[in-house]
């Protein structure tokens, strides 16, 4: 992480939300540690819902993120707990690689193009592959 980074994410409040290359996330501070989150959904579908629910077991085991759902019942975050965490700067690793794992989800959940049944694309394959490496 470059110094400039460094430093914005240090003077950045633990309670303030944090927006970065248009993605939103949040820090929930609590005594032994800290809840790290984005969103990955916002007014999700049943339909959506459905299709991260699939695959969202899988990708729990292969990183340290898994989904939850808010208490509005159609935001869906991608979450994780950081004992010892107080502050933007102590999640900033962390923050890294659930920014990269929320790429990947995006990925997985965009629509499909119209293809042959039974043939997977390129991309799909990726992604399948990406999500069952954690597996091996």
């Amino acid at each position: 992480m470059s110094a400039h980074n460094a430093q914005w994410l240090a003077d950045l409040p633990a309670d303030a939300p944090l927006t970065l290359d248009g993605e939103s996330a949040y820090l929930a501070v609590a005594e032994d540690g800290a809840e790290l989150g984005a969103i990955l959904l916002s007014g999700a579908t049943d339909a959506q819902l459905e299709d991260a629910a699939r695959t969202g077991f899988q990708s729990a085991r292969q990183f340290d993120a898994g989904l939850a759902l808010r208490e509005d019942g159609s935001t869906l975050v991608l979450c994780q707990w950081l004992p010892d965490v107080a502050s933007w700067e102590d999640a900033a690793g962390a923050l890294e690689q659930l920014l990269n794992q929320l790429a990947m989800w995006r990925a997985a959940l965009a629509p499909s193009r119209p293809r042959q049944d039974g043939v997977a694309d390129a991309s799909e394959q990726r992604i399948r592959a990406l999500f069952a490496a954690g597996a091996r």
